[in-house]
């Protein structure tokens, strides 16, 4: 979605409500009250063909009679004019409507009629469309076009919704909390404008903390996880689907979707609650960094409450240090040893909750500390909440590092009160104890799985290019036989090929005794609708007393992502505990499962795979091949998997008169460790030139960003220099980037060590940069340059790009490249 599009929606120049009324109950008469009492400073007018005057503002018959053309349109007219309004307002000049009402095929109106006027509007004129029975609000500026009965907030909240339905009750808690909102979206049936283009226009929304996201279903899963994975990168994304069910097939549904959240780095969510209280934790409290929590309070009944959820989810409690310990135990009543979760006694007043509060905040053993308050007539509820919040304020005013803040008041009154001072210094309330510690976890969780997904995974061997083409040929030759199922050796061949070692399947592998309780699982590839290939891996043993979900993994795997991808299931705990009888038997599984991958990715024309019962010897697994059935395919088979795998086709050698050559190829993940030492080659003034500002080092989060990346959004081209005899030299890399406001467009960088130059490298990746960036489709190709990189500034020249300077900084250039 293009940024210009996103700002139409939240910060128009102009408004027009289509079907404004003053009927009581209607949709029209609802939006144009909310508009008007919204403090909207620009232009908002009325079109109704009925009406001269609607609540005292003038009403127009038509769009063309505005006085100017707005560049956004709400229109709640009746669904019978809505194809003859959506050519209406792209005649007129709209940039964007918002369709409020219901869908024509939902009111027995022609839906073929109403899906041709939106083509021509959008193809014709240019107009971008949300809805039917959309809605949205921008409280920053004084818009709200949501059929609620509360109007939101201003805030660091964006919240999309596929329906309004939980809207009310969200934007209710919201205010109740004190917590607002910058961005909030109703999308409603998604004609035009979709989830991903909304994910999208948040990415570099610099209002926006959290992003809450509740949803059915997705339509498209690739333009989905994609817009997903590059918004949660930079913030939390908390999603919540609702639609689930018991039976098998909605298990399996529930398998897929949390997978690709996970997969994505997004947050899921059980209910609306947990919705609530994790967002306010996040927004507020910022990043969780551990899961270890002290719990303090005037209830020991309240503590122990908080406790017993904390290990129930798996959590630990903080430990006290010496120190601590020692002083703390005159603050606390009776002689017992000061022990968490703290009791500070019925009559603590807020110089205990104080005192308490600061020595806590000093250990470094934990990662929140959570004080809870139970309503008594000895102590004022207010002064100890407000003796909390200034404990809080004095340490950030000295700037010291502390863990979060967590605030637990059982006095419903006190809340409002005091609610304020603890959102100014970033302390979250809530209403039980077990809210706020499942709010605590939950952000731990999310930062777990931000790591997770960014670690270096190690180097797995790749299947060879002789490998590779047998197992083409064995594939081919079987459909071309028209043959779909293979020959029980041809299967043990195929899979060899990838360096999984599997028995035929009239036979079963042999079991180690040690290793028995591992062997009742299967791993099974399925087609989904939406995600396409999925590998399903299913578990028979009970963990805990209870059955084992599904495991979805999503094509293409690495190390780390396998592991990332197993780690929430109940049985990968026990995998790990196995490891110490069993060494190599969890990182023997995961191979198995990243090789499994990689023949799916390669073989599309595989629809039907199943492998059970593995044998591990300790460093390698044999599973035994249940099933394998092909069917050719017409579409491409890497077009298919919801995330686009590593392009191979791009791999290519150069080479050089000097008997060198260039080996290019698109960055791995696995280059992490090759980015940070070729960082450290580069000059102050290399890295400012390339950067635009002074890096001192390459940490392993940046470098993570910079090779694990969305080839369906970005490319990076790597290049090495192989001289006769010598160790491989890496020479520099090639970077395009999509630009989050426009999808038409991309930025492209170049770095280049210094052994690297003088050999045309630069020219020849801009050439690449030009080829890829045609054939993905891009329409233009743009970097920034400073202006005193002349040898940059010439190559761009040379290549055709035009130069300009950048309109917000004279010291930069901005190099742009139409692309047919």
């Amino acid at each position: 979605m293009s940024g210009r599009h996103l700002r139409y929606l939240f910060n128009p120049a102009s408004v027009a409500l289509v079907g404004a009324s003053e009927r009581p109950g209607s949709l029209g008469e609802a939006l144009a009250r909310k508009l008007a009492a919204g403090g909207f400073a620009g232009p908002l007018y009325w079109v109704n063909p009925r009406h001269r005057q609607i609540g005292g503002r003038p009403a127009y018959r038509r769009l063309a009679d505005l006085p100017d053309a707005p560049e956004l349109a709400i229109i709640a007219a009746p669904a019978p004019a809505l194809p003859k309004l959506l050519i209406e307002a792209g005649r007129r000049g709209v940039k964007l409507a918002v369709i409020a009402t219901p869908h024509p095929a939902t009111l027995n109106e022609p839906a073929s009629v109403f899906r041709r006027a939106l083509r021509k509007a959008v193809r014709d004129y240019g107009v971008r469309v949300l809805g039917p029975d959309a809605g949205f609000s921008a409280p920053s500026v004084g818009l709200d076009a949501l059929d609620t009965p509360q109007t939101p907030a201003p805030g660091a909240l964006a919240l999309i919704s596929q329906s309004q339905a939980a809207m009310g009750p969200l934007i209710a808690w919201a205010n109740a909390q004190g917590l607002g909102f910058s961005r909030i979206v109703s999308l409603g049936e998604s004609t035009d404008l979709a989830l991903p283009d909304l994910l999208d226009g948040l990415i570099d929304d610099a209002g926006v903390r959290v992003v809450l996201v509740i949803l059915e279903s997705v339509e498209r899963a690739r333009p989905f996880l994609s817009a997903a994975r590059a918004l949660a990168r930079g913030k939390p994304v908390l999603a919540l689907r609702v639609g689930r069910g018991g039976d098998a097939r909605a298990r399996q549904r529930d398998a897929l979707y949390a997978a690709a959240f996970r997969r994505a780095g997004v947050l899921e969510l059980p209910s609306l609650r947990e919705l609530f209280s994790t967002a306010a934790t996040l927004a507020l409290n910022g990043l969780t960094l551990g899961d270890r929590l002290t719990v303090a309070g005037n209830s020991r009944c309240l503590g122990l409450l908080a406790a017993d959820t904390l290990t129930a989810e798996n959590g630990h409690l903080g430990q006290f240090g010496d120190e601590t310990l020692q002083a703390l135990r005159p603050l606390l009543p009776g002689e017992k040893p000061p022990e968490n979760p703290l009791d500070l006694g019925a009559d603590a007043g807020a110089e205990r909750y104080a005192a308490v509060l600061n020595l806590l905040l000093r250990e470094r053993d934990a990662d929140g500390v959570l004080v809870l308050y139970a309503p008594n007539g000895r102590a004022s509820s207010e002064a100890v909440a407000s003796a909390v919040a200034e404990t809080v304020k004095r340490w950030d005013e000295r700037g010291e590092t502390r863990p979060g803040v967590l605030a637990a008041w059982l006095d419903g009154e006190a809340n409002a009160a005091v609610r304020q001072r603890w959102r100014e210094r970033g302390i979250p309330g809530y209403e039980t104890p077990e809210d706020a510690v499942r709010a605590f976890l939950h952000g731990w969780r999310r930062q777990q799985n931000r790591v997770g997904l960014m670690a270096t995974p190690e180097a797995l061997p790749e299947p060879s290019t002789a490998e590779l083409a047998a197992a083409r040929e064995l594939v081919e030759g079987a459909l071309a036989a028209g043959r779909d199922l293979l020959e029980p050796a041809e299967i043990v061949a195929l899979l060899r090929a990838y360096g999984i070692a599997a028995a035929p399947p009239e036979s079963a592998p042999p079991v180690r005794a040690d290793h028995s309780a591992w062997m009742n699982w299967s791993l099974r590839l399925i087609e989904d609708a939406v995600f396409g290939p999925v590998l399903l891996l299913e578990c028979a043993r009970r963990f805990g007393g209870l059955p084992n979900a599904p495991v979805a993994l999503f094509p293409p795997l690495d190390l780390a992502l396998a592991r990332e991808a197993i780690r929430p299931a109940p049985f990968y705990r026990a995998l790990c505990d196995a490891q110490a009888a069993a060494p190599g038997l969890l990182d023997s599984f995961l191979a198995l499962l990243v090789k499994v991958s990689r023949l799916i990715v390669d073989r599309g024309e595989i629809i039907e795979l199943e492998l059970r019962s593995p044998a591990f010897d300790g460093s390698a697994a044999t599973a035994q091949a249940v099933r394998l059935r092909l069917a050719a395919t017409e579409s491409s088979p890497r077009e298919r998997l919801a995330i686009r795998p590593y392009p191979r086709e791009l791999e290519e050698t150069v080479a050089l008169p000097d008997g060198s050559t260039l080996l290019i190829r698109p960055v791995k993940p696995e280059d992490e460790p090759v980015f940070v030492e070729s960082f450290k080659q580069l000059s102050t003034e290399e890295v400012r030139m390339r950067f635009m500002h002074t890096v001192k080092e390459l940490t392993h989060e940046e470098a993570a960003r910079l090779t694990r990346i969305d080839y369906d959004r970005e490319m990076a081209l790597v290049v090495f220099r192989q001289r006769p005899d010598q160790p491989l030299e890496s020479c520099g890399v090639a970077r395009l980037m999509q630009d989050n406001s426009d999808s038409e467009r991309a930025e492209f960088a170049i770095v280049l060590l210094r052994a690297a130059t003088g050999i045309g490298l630069g020219s020849l990746l801009v050439r690449r940069l030009i080829r890829y960036a045609r054939a993905r489709g891009y329409r233009e190709l743009f970097g920034e340059i400073l202006r005193e990189n002349e040898p940059m500034l010439a190559l761009c020249r040379a290549m055709g790009f035009g130069i300009a300077v950048c309109p917000d900084d004279a010291g930069v250039m901005i190099a742009r490249l139409p692309l047919a």
